[in-house]
């Protein structure tokens, strides 16, 4: 009898689990039904990566959160794509002690994102494996593709005999997508999450009021009013304490966006509360004054004298449009704070300053050989329009936070096509490569029209150095300055050369694989010819 049971009771578990089986499987054909976007032939790529963290090392290192921070005086974090483990962990920080208190979790990503053993994977195209997908995709949309995307690889693990999927990584990690290189591999699986799932999970364990707000950024960019306006909704409504958390992929660009603009959003609501606490005689406007200084104003670093006009920001569309527009130069100077803030030390307590990180990528562009330099080009016309935008985001906000957005920040700016058009010619007006000054180039050219040439090339090489220093005197010292003086002194030499000289060392180095257009290889050349 008790065998009968036994075997009835095991009957009964295997239907049930075939049932569920049956329901999950319905529930993923139902899910995939017309997938917005088809990601079954999509490469599968892990999130986090060697050297993913790039926070100075005198901050915290949370396990599984890499680029985890917090903006002091501002209850505003950031992260990369957290583990399901760092997730909890930031949770735990970011309610702070307190039971049932509401975090609100922005996802500034645009891409699909799935979690397979607790770690977060995204899709890849095949023919664009090292860059972001640009899916376009409402909020309520991606949700919808990161089930898709969960379901497929549901379905690839069924169909592996070893229950593992097919990933791909870089080989090593690259700022610039065209030095990176491709690997596949198999990834034996015991879980896979859609990212919805993960959040509520963490959100139970944590017996906190989480509220997920998607924002798709594409990546480097903020030409939409949109990414602002979402940001906009979902805080002007809540107390300025409420803790909020922005996360992308690498937790650097597209967080850092969305963390200055949650910053500008909460600057406006404290300063509003203060000034209403002034108005009801319960501080003096002196005290007003001396609070809203210490909180937003003051900087705990020492401003270099002699810093770069381009590294504070003055890009000449930057400087067009502080002038065509009333207010704009103030909204850049409370801007700029912020972005310090946010940005890496000594300045901030974050890994890439929005303002800083155009001329710090125009001094990669200008040292990277031809083939790599388009990918630093766009980056960076990306970059001063992404800047030109969030001066213009701060110069509304100002306008229109106090009050309470009553008008959106995308009507704001398509009110102002001249704003539009201004960021479009303006954005790629920059230097985009340098020359000796033309009365030194003639110098050097009246030393190498001498007969004797060659007896005073060490003088001649002198002064080609001293020349490339002063042309890039304004770059800080280190390998990007070297490379760039070793580049531009390599390209004045064969600008002054005689021209049958240059013939003939330009078709040897077009020849000789193993020749490269350096400038001691040319010195060589010079001599030898």
């Amino acid at each position: 009898s008790d065998k009968k049971d036994e075997n009835k009771d095991s009957e009964n578990a295997e239907d049930k689990e075939n049932e569920n089986d049956g329901q999950e499987e319905s529930e993923e054909d139902e899910a995939d039904e017309i997938p917005l976007i088809d990601l079954s032939g999509y490469f599968v790529k892990p999130d986090q990566f060697e050297g993913i963290h790039i926070l100075d090392q005198k901050f915290e290192k949370v396990a599984g959160a890499p680029n985890f921070r917090q903006i002091p005086g501002f209850p505003i974090f950031g992260t990369a794509q957290p583990t399901e483990a760092g997730m909890l962990e930031i949770l735990k920080r970011a309610k702070n002690n307190k039971e049932n208190g509401k975090v609100i979790w922005f996802n500034v990503r645009q891409e699909p994102v799935v979690y397979v053993n607790g770690a977060p994977y995204a899709p890849r195209a095949p023919l664009a494996p090292h860059a972001n997908m640009e899916t376009k995709l409402d909020p309520t949309e991606l949700n919808s593709v990161c089930a898709h995307f969960a379901n497929v690889l549901k379905r690839q693990l069924k169909n592996s005999a070893d229950k593992s999927i097919k990933i791909h990584k870089d080989k090593n990690y690259a700022e610039n997508p065209m030095e990176r290189v491709d690997l596949e591999e198999n990834l034996k699986v015991e879980s896979i999450k859609d990212v919805v799932s993960v959040f509520k999970e963490c959100a139970e364990q944590n017996n906190i009021n989480l509220e997920v707000v998607n924002v798709p950024v594409v990546e480097d960019q903020a030409s939409s009013g949109l990414i602002f306006d979402n940001i906009i909704h979902a805080l002007k409504n809540e107390p300025a304490s409420t803790p909020c958390v922005f996360s992308c992929q690498m937790g650097r660009g597209r967080t850092t966006l969305g963390i200055v603009v949650a910053c500008l959003v909460k600057e406006i609501q404290i300063t509003e509360e203060l000034k209403q606490m002034s108005d009801m005689n319960l501080v003096s406007s002196q005290t007003l004054k001396d609070l809203l200084y210490e909180k937003f104003e003051r900087t705990t670093y020492e401003p270099l004298e002699d810093e770069d006009p381009l590294c504070k920001g003055e890009f000449e569309v930057i400087k067009q449009l502080c002038e065509a527009l009333l207010g704009a130069g103030e909204a850049k100077r409370k801007l700029d704070l912020i972005l310090d803030k946010c940005g890496s030390p000594p300045k901030g307590a974050g890994v890439q300053n929005l303002r800083e990180c155009i001329i710090e990528t125009k001094w990669k562009y200008d040292v990277a050989s031809e083939d790599k330099q388009m990918a630093y080009k766009m980056m960076i016309i990306n970059f001063i329009e992404r800047y030109f935008f969030l001066i213009c985001f701060a110069k509304y906000a100002f306008e229109f936070g106090p009050s309470g957005y009553q008008k959106t920040f995308d009507s704001w700016i398509k009110d102002s096509p001249d704003l539009i058009q201004m960021a479009t010619e303006g954005k790629d007006k920059l230097e985009w490569s340098r020359t000796v000054d033309a009365s030194k180039l003639e110098q050097l050219k009246e030393m190498m029209a001498d007969p004797n040439y060659k007896e005073n090339l060490s003088a001649l090489i002198r002064t080609i150095y001293d020349f490339a220093y002063v042309t890039y005197a304004d770059l800080p010292r280190g390998q990007i300055k070297n490379n760039s003086m070793k580049k531009l002194a390599a390209t004045t030499l064969m600008e002054i050369l005689p021209q049958d000289l240059a013939d003939k060392i330009t078709k040897k180095i077009d020849e000789d694989p193993n020749c490269t257009h350096d400038f001691l290889t040319i010195v060589g050349m010079v001599s030898y010819f």
